[in-house]
């Protein structure tokens, strides 16, 4: 019987501290999307959560991860202090103002049936990375606060897209990266608290999150001559164009489904940016990049230098950012009109 006290007195016990812990602690979570939906503002409060993430390096360096942050540190006022007629209430002590993230990372470095590995550069990886964190201030009794960070530096990406182009068959859903997040921040009254220790999945890819759609195809002998002083054979090769785009262009939103180019569901065109990464992509593919259109040279780099088949010998290009206007066939002239007429004044 006694024995059996004990063992009950444990357990009441462990139960009361894990209440106790979580009543005084900042807890991280849950990752939260960055969605349409809430007009891409990152917010707390609802219901839909993420435990893993995509990251297009053809398109983008930088994932911004958001999570939701819940303060459940009771409050330090105190009521009931001096008269009824004038309360006396003091300062809130435990506010948690948020100041930087720990970032740590992992990933499985054997290799996988088919022989893949992932070969990434140590020194870049193995140590944790700080980030800050600014504006960010929760308050006791469950306040909840919302925040961003960039998982990776430049270098980390650079490192994440060679990875990704030099093990063409690693498979990177049974495998992604693991990153692990821990806020540091501080109370009101200068007391350091930390949360809890959450980890989220990245896969990576290449130009995957690029839309259907979003180039047509020339054929080696192009369409024609637009420009033909003939106005009949120019408006042939006009309407031979035409066609092909509106066939075989979507003209969706520069960036569809999502906030991001290159992140989570998201797909992304021609006109999805013009960031210093684009154009390091696309120089990196031997194209030329056009000033404003740097997204666009990474469109027609992936499918005309990696999805194109090697028995094609055409070329696929960007297509207009909305439908064209069908051109007009000229009219036939009248050959009554160009003839010179018989008599009269």
């Amino acid at each position: 019987m006694k024995r059996i006290f004990i063992v009950t007195l444990m357990i009441v016990s462990m139960m009361m501290v894990a209440c106790v812990e979580r009543r005084n602690r900042v807890i991280i979570e849950k990752f939260i999307p960055i969605s349409e939906e809430d007009q891409c503002i990152v917010k707390p409060g609802g219901t839909r959560y993420e435990t893993k993430g995509h990251i297009d390096l053809a398109l983008t360096s930088r994932y911004q991860l958001a999570f939701e942050m819940t303060n459940y540190i009771s409050s330090s006022k105190a009521g009931a202090a001096g008269s009824s007629a004038a309360p006396i209430e003091g300062g809130e002590a435990n506010n948690y103002y948020v100041q930087w993230a720990e970032i740590k990372y992992e990933w499985d470095p054997k290799a996988q049936p088919n022989g893949a590995q992932i070969r990434l550069t140590q020194d870049l990886w193995n140590k944790a990375k700080k980030t800050e964190i600014h504006g960010v201030v929760i308050e006791p009794e469950g306040g909840q606060a919302a925040a961003v960070i960039d998982i990776f530096t430049e270098a980390q990406a650079r490192d994440l897209l060679d990875a990704v182009k030099n093990s063409p068959t690693f498979d990177w859903i049974a495998s992604p990266i693991l990153v692990k997040v821990k806020v540091h921040g501080e109370l009101s009254n200068g007391e350091d608290v930390n949360t809890n220790t959450l980890t989220y999945n990245i896969v990576p890819s290449y130009g995957e999150s690029i839309q259907q759609g979003s180039v047509y195809y020339i054929p080696p002998e192009g369409f024609g001559d637009p420009n033909s002083e003939d106005k009949q054979k120019a408006y042939e090769a006009q309407k031979a164009e035409y066609d092909a785009i509106v066939k075989q262009c979507g003209f969706l939103d520069p960036i569809y489904n999502g906030c991001l180019a290159g992140q989570d569901t998201a797909i992304s065109n021609c006109y999805a940016g013009d960031s210093d990464w684009q154009r390091e992509i696309l120089e990196s593919e031997g194209m030329t990049y056009i000033p404003g259109y740097a997204a666009a040279g990474v469109v027609e780099a992936i499918y005309n230098n990696h999805k194109k088949n090697s028995s094609i010998t055409g070329y696929y290009a960007c297509c207009p950012i909305s439908e064209p206007e069908e051109p007009e066939e000229p009219e036939k002239e009248n050959e009554e009109n160009n003839s010179n007429p018989a008599g009269g004044e």
